[in-house]
């Protein structure tokens, strides 16, 4: 992808929105209830980047799809569903047990001025992003979630926009979708602060703290840190730190993540990061860490 960093501070947009489809009727004791999230990974020299979702379908042990479908089709900034903020597709829906598939379905372009899938750059220029036909019918995920009998599932898909957008041209992008669930139940977080004279630095790409700063996390410990699309150590997770009024520092938080041990690291070269090339971005390790659930 030729799209490369920068990174502003973004403002974020909790949404919880109940859905209606054909569900089982409760009281049964082989059902269970389940809610499902959905989150987003940066991406960066973009200011939104905007996806039209009608809904989740869910497919019951191969019995067929059955959609759960907003109201109304929801425009929604991937952007603003970082550092924990989800958008909830389903909630407490109540569903027989078992294995599921699970597909997003997005809504196509109804051709008016608004454009139902969009990229909008940090200099104000909106271009539309093509859905291929492949994945008009949803973008199904390749790992099942499952209901016990009378137990609570909640999981969160992670729609990694850094590597889902790709650039075909100055002035066409299109959706490559990278999606990865996550059971709620076995994940925790990690969070912190820069000092605001490290991403200041002279080695940073510029002297301004607001841009070009991201944090980076790597499954295991004492990892050396590289970055996405090398032949090296490839993280887990991307984060932008952000400036909290309310604290006066500068902060970041990577969430849903299974637990284990973690090497997070930091960079304030972050434009320099290509996706698809080995490019040189200058970290400093901020440690080893332990993620346990719930935490």
């Amino acid at each position: 992808m030729t799209i490369k960093p920068y990174l502003t501070p973004l403002y974020a947009l909790s949404v919880a929105a109940l859905l209606s489809g054909c569900q089982s009727d409760s009281g049964s004791g082989s059902d269970g209830s389940l809610s499902v999230g959905l989150t987003d990974a940066p991406i960066d020299e973009a200011q939104h980047v905007y996806v039209s979702i009608k809904g989740l379908s869910l497919n019951h042990e191969g019995e067929g799809w059955v959609d759960y479908n907003f109201d109304n089709v929801q425009r929604v900034d991937l952007l603003s569903l970082q550092s924990g903020n989800t958008l909830s597709l389903v909630e407490n829906i109540t569903v027989p047990s078992g294995n599921y598939k699970v597909r997003l379905n997005l809504a196509t372009d109804d051709g008016d001025a608004i454009p139902e899938h969009a990229i909008v750059l940090t200099d104000g220029t909106e271009y539309s992003i093509t859905i291929p036909s492949g994945y008009q019918t949803g973008l199904k995920l390749t790992s099942d979630i499952s209901v016990l009998a009378n137990g609570s599932a909640s999981y969160t898909i992670d729609f990694d926009v850094r590597k889902s957008i790709v650039q075909t041209s100055s002035t066409s992008y299109k959706l490559k979708p990278v999606l990865h669930v996550v059971d709620n139940a076995d994940v925790g977080s990690i969070s912190g602060s820069i000092e605001t004279s490290a991403l200041t630095a002279g080695t940073c790409s510029d002297a301004d703290p607001d841009t070009y700063n991201a944090v980076y996390v790597f499954k295991g410990s004492n990892v050396t840190p590289d970055d996405i699309g090398s032949s090296g150590a490839q993280a887990v997770a991307t984060t932008p730190v952000e400036y909290d009024s309310g604290t006066g520092q500068y902060q970041y938080k990577s969430a849903f993540l299974q637990e284990g041990d973690y090497t997070v690291a930091f960079t304030c070269s972050a434009n320099l990061e290509d996706t698809e090339t080995d490019d040189e971005l200058n970290f400093v390790t901020l440690g080893n860490y332990t993620v346990t659930a719930g935490n």
